[in-house]
Order: C-alpha cells, then sequence, then structure tokens
C-alpha cells in the first residue's frame, strides 16, 4: 500500500511537471511573438491584450494579468480600463507575463529598450539572470543564488531592486513559499530536486528600491470568508473562484460584466473587507530605469531545466 501511495505520488509530480513545461512552451512562443507588439507608440493595453489573447489561443491560460512596466515602474502595471498609456521613444519598457495549465505555471519577463543607451542596463539583468540560473541546483542556498545576482548588477554599476525577487510556483499558487532574492541576504532556503523557480532579476540606474502606488489594477482572491454588502462584490468572488482560484487578476478582466462604477464600487469593498489582495504598482525614483530579466525552470538532479 504504501509502495502504491508513493508510485502514486510521483506520478502525479511528473505529471504537474509535464504541465509546467507545456505551459512554459507556450510562454517561450509568446515571448517570440514580442518583438512585432512592443514598438514606439504602440498602446499599453494593446500589448497586454495581444498577449493574453495569444495565450489563450496557443491552448492556455494568463497565470496573471500581462504587465507592461516602463522605466522606473518596475513591477504590477497592467492597463486599466481605457489605458491611453503609449510607449515613447527611449522608453525601456518589461514585458512580463505566465501561462498556467491547470494552475501550473510558467512565468517571464523581457526587456525591450527603445533606445541604445539603455541597452546596457537590460543586459545586466541578463546576465545576472544566466548566472542565476547557472548556479541553481539541489542543495544550494537561495541567498547564495541572491549574493551572485547582486555581483552582477554591481559589476555593471546598477542596483539591483532588493524588494523584488524569484519565487518558487505551486499549483494556483504564484509566489510560494521560497524566494531568490535580488541581493545578498544572510540566510535562505535550500533548493531540491523537482521545484519549480520563476527566477526574477531586476537592475536599476535608481536606489534599488521600489515604492508602491496609491493604486493597483491587479488583485487576487485572499483565502477567509467575509460578509459582503453588494451584490455586485458577491458575485465578482463566485466570477474569480470559478475563473482565477488564488491567481491574480485584472480588473479590466472583469469589465464586460460590470459597468466601471460598479466594478470600482465592488472591488474597493472587497479590498477593504480583506478579501482581496491588490498588487499596487512597484516603481523606483521618478527619472531612473528598471530592466527586468526573467525565466522559470525545473531544479533537476544536477541542475535546471528552463522551460521558458
Amino acid at each position: 500500500m504504501a509502495n502504491e501511495r508513493v508510485e502514486s505520488d510521483k506520478e502525479a509530480r511528473m505529471n504537474a511537471l509535464e504541465k509546467h513545461r507545456q505551459a512554459g512552451k507556450i510562454a517561450k512562443e509568446v515571448k517570440e511573438a514580442l518583438g512585432g507588439l512592443v514598438k514606439t507608440g504602440v498602446k499599453c493595453i494593446e500589448i497586454c491584450e495581444a498577449v493574453e489573447r495569444l495565450i489563450v489561443e496557443k491552448g492556455g491560460k494568463p497565470a496573471f494579468p500581462c504587465n507592461v512596466s516602463i522605466n522606473n515602474v518596475a513591477a504590477h502595471y497592467t492597463s486599466p480600463l481605457g489605458d491611453s498609456l503609449v510607449i515613447s521613444e527611449g522608453d525601456v519598457v518589461k514585458v512580463d507575463f505566465g501561462v498556467h495549465l491547470d494552475g501550473y505555471v510558467a512565468d517571464t519577463a523581457v526587456t525591450f529598450c527603445t533606445s541604445k543607451e539603455a541597452e546596457r542596463l537590460a543586459e545586466a539583468a541578463r546576465e545576472a539572470l544566466k548566472t542565476a540560473i547557472g548556479l541553481i541546483a539541489p542543495k544550494v542556498e537561495t541567498n547564495t543564488v541572491g549574493r551572485e545576482i547582486e555581483k552582477v548588477i554591481r559589476e555593471y554599476d546598477y542596483r539591483p531592486i532588493r524588494e523584488l525577487s524569484g519565487h518558487i510556483l505551486d499549483q494556483y499558487v504564484l509566489h510560494g513559499s521560497k524566494v531568490i532574492p535580488n541581493i545578498a541576504l544572510p540566510h535562505g532556503a535550500t533548493i531540491s530536486e523537482g521545484e519549480v523557480y520563476a527566477v526574477e532579476v531586476f537592475a536599476s540606474t535608481g536606489s534599488g528600491s521600489v515604492s508602491e502606488a496609491p493604486y493597483a489594477y491587479i488583485f487576487s482572491l485572499q483565502p477567509f470568508f467575509v460578509p459582503l454588502r453588494l451584490k455586485e462584490a458577491r458575485r465578482i468572488i463566485m466570477i474569480v473562484e470559478e475563473e482565477y482560484k488564488t491567481l491574480p487578476f485584472a480588473e479590466r478582466w472583469l469589465a464586460t460584466r460590470f459597468s466601471r462604477g460598479k466594478l470600482r464600487l465592488a472591488l474597493r469593498e472587497l479590498v477593504s473587507k480583506g478579501a482581496l489582495r491588490q498588487y499596487r504598482v512597484l516603481s523606483d525614483r521618478k527619472g531612473s530605469y528598471v530592466a527586468q530579466a526573467e525565466e522559470t525552470v525545473i531544479v533537476t538532479d544536477n541542475g535546471c531545466e528552463v522551460i521558458t
């Protein structure tokens, strides 16, 4: 009986890893199409919607809203309803998106520079990511990887973003219990074979620290019940539980089902009651630039397999 249970668990884990790989294949194909999407004069909402549409067309589902973060904005910017933000000449544009199959996620990001001046910043992020991936293996400590990420970025004379990190991926859980920092830390977690990580690197010309904006366009469901006054808020909970579960979703994904005013009021109640977590837009200081590089890996017996 015990042997049967072990074999069943092993088979389930192999099936889960295969779904991560399939999600990674879709993410890679979508990423290859980004060069034709990210251009000067294009609206951010067009990129967000095109990426999310491509994911679905290829047989996956968005693991979270496509982020298009420009210049000093580091993370969590997805276009709100009616967004008019346009990519301008000289912008540093980060496109961060994820794909999931039955909750098994592949997460990736790439930086586009519309001027040659910023290309070295993007190179710093890519090289730090490459170094991190080369280190990831069973029994390696996550803070060891973070120390080397920081070292590479500082060798380019930039700063890593200290509050942002890579993260372990679990079913329907985008940010699991283990993180791979962008900086050297005194302690870390031990990496194990079979784990799946989004290895995520941020390099900045600014302070290397981000602050939260007073607004958010991305939310996720919290795992507890709260009494709600608005029927629209109760309906949102039902929709999210059915379609997104605990994965993040965008305000604009619900726009066809509610009027804008009622949607905003319902989201406000859900956040204030603690039913939803909001992901506020994160930015380094004004006038700075942030580059991002990210891949998803499966930890193997002697290293890791990049699946995106």
